[in-house]
């Protein structure tokens, strides 16, 4: 974990507030990844198992903390997509361990649309706490992240610690710093850059 300001602090004492309130239990573990269903990543919130858990030993903690919090976000409002996202994740995670899964585009496609509606949310609250992570940067890795699902149409696998949508920099170069790209597929560049970058 790098070093964090008073308003990082801060804003880590807020989420561990907001969780109290809400019934969920916040877990901060010291370690690199966590390993949740065929997957391997950051933090999750799981809102079923009323949990939000991080990974801090890594220079991106605080990044995945604000996405994380902002499923939370999504969750208690209970907007359209989340409802939506519940089957759509289950169906993701079973077709990437191997089952035949009819319709995988549909459910890629909700589960990449909540993503986007996340990432802006954490954009936004980025800004209102005036976090010490650099926003163009986390745009660009957030585009990535979302572009990634379309990208798992043709790979048919999740990304691996080492080799991620948000790290790699061939993959990085080709995104934008504002959300303002074509999310409803690859374009011929950003299929190129993940097909190079082997994710």
């Amino acid at each position: 974990m790098s070093k964090l300001t008073k308003n990082d602090k801060a804003f880590i004492e807020f989420v561990r507030r907001e969780c109290k309130r809400v019934g969920i239990k916040m877990d901060l573990l010291p370690t690199g990844y966590l390993r949740i269903g065929n997957i391997r990543c950051s933090g999750y919130f799981d809102a079923d198992n009323r949990k939000l858990v991080c990974a801090t030993n890594r220079p991106d903690f605080l990044s995945i903390l604000v996405h994380e919090y902002c499923h939370l976000t999504q969750w208690e409002e209970d907007i359209p997509l989340w409802g939506a996202s519940g089957n759509s994740l289950t169906k993701v995670d079973e077709w990437l361990g191997g089952k035949r899964v009819y319709n995988i585009k549909k459910h890629l496609a909700v589960s990449r649309d909540l993503e986007l509606d996340n990432e802006k949310r954490s954009v936004k609250m980025i800004r209102k706490w005036k976090l010490s992570i650099n926003v163009d940067d986390y745009i660009k890795k957030a585009n990535a992240y979302v572009l990634f699902y379309n990208w798992m149409y043709h790979s048919r696998r999740w990304s691996t610690p080492q080799n991620s949508p948000y790290t790699n920099p061939l993959v990085q170069e080709v995104m934008s710093t504002r959300f303002n790209m074509k999310y409803s597929e690859l374009s011929p560049r950003t299929y190129k850059a993940f097909k190079e970058a082997n994710i």
